[in-house]
């Protein structure tokens, strides 16, 4: 990706975090285009470009002289938003180029990521983590999945799930084995690796009072500690075990963020009612390089199937 378009999406995400998670309001002051760029190693000018594109987007003010600020965003808009009309018109005008119409490019991009069903095994030790991963590979990548625990491998188990997936995903603490068992079936395999920017940018700015984490798994909950361990703000971070820990004692304006595997328990025993505090929305985990990879794997076998079927 583009590294102009990689930081204007991570911009993007922390404004629309923040106004989500009540820690930034309309007419709060953002960084400076100067300050960014020392955090992102990049000149200047790449942050100016990157902030006139929220501007157009409707997301921050750009006052002369006097700095950045949120806008004031109508409600829902930072949730779900559209894509930006530039964006749009230059995907069009890319397939006009290539003589193609607007349907044309439509139907393209529909048989480029749907022609097949495609399916990814999951596999993890942790079952935040695995439930985190399926839920990310179908909703942004249109996967069918199924999970496996990386416990049974240790006993020389080949799940069948593996035999019946286009592809295997893991992470780095089990790639050795997974690539094993990976060749074995002769399937290809994604190391899947997690957003380095999320606790130096989006977290960073949530960690400024106290925010709540919902987790189902005890050692997700250590294994985040760890990974806060040397964050400015890790003292206001509270994790909570699903079925361990109080969760409707969360106060009711606390940035809650609750994993997909905590999710999932609450709702097969009926008490996603219980939880307190301002419930944020899942934010997507893998590493700008994993999602290349994911993309690329995607289009390349349903391309290729177009062009059997041709």
């Amino acid at each position: 990706m583009d590294r102009r378009l990689e930081i204007t999406d991570l911009l993007r995400r922390r404004v629309r975090l923040g106004l989500l998670a009540g820690s930034l309001s309309a007419g709060d002051r953002l960084p400076s285009t100067r300050e960014l760029a020392l955090d992102f190693d990049v000149d200047h000018r790449v942050l100016v470009a990157a902030y006139h594109q929220l501007v157009v987007e409707g997301l921050v003010e750009m006052r002369p002289r006097g700095g950045i600020y949120v806008a004031n965003v109508p409600a829902g808009a930072a949730r779900e938003p559209m894509p930006a009309e530039r964006w749009l018109h230059d995907v069009l005008m890319q397939g006009r180029a290539r003589d193609m119409s607007v349907r044309g490019v439509i139907d393209a991009l529909r048989r480029a990521t749907e022609t097949l069903r495609l399916r990814a095994v999951v596999i993890h030790g942790v079952a935040d983590q695995l439930t985190g991963m399926c839920r990310e590979l179908e909703e942004d990548y249109g996967f069918e999945t199924a999970g496996v625990n990386a416990d049974v491998l240790i006993t020389g188990h080949r799940p069948p799930e593996v035999h019946e997936a286009d592809l295997v995903v893991t992470t780095p603490a089990h790639e050795k084995i997974v690539r094993r068992i990976a060749a074995q079936s002769k399937k290809p395999c994604i190391i899947a690796d997690v957003r380095a920017d999320m606790i130096g940018g989006e977290w960073r700015l949530l960690l400024r009072k106290p925010v709540y984490v919902i987790v189902r798994d005890a050692h997700f909950r250590d294994a985040l500690v760890g990974f806060f361990e040397h964050t400015k703000g890790k003292e206001n971070l509270r994790i909570l075990v699903v079925d361990a820990d109080d969760i409707a004692a969360i106060p009711a304006a606390a940035p809650t963020s609750v994993t997909r595997g905590a999710r999932d328990w609450l709702c097969a025993e009926q008490r996603e009612h219980e939880i307190g505090g301002r419930i944020l929305p899942n934010a997507r985990t893998f590493s700008t390089s994993t999602a290349d990879e994911l993309i690329s794997f995607v289009l390349e076998t349903n391309l290729a199937a177009v062009s059997l079927r041709a």
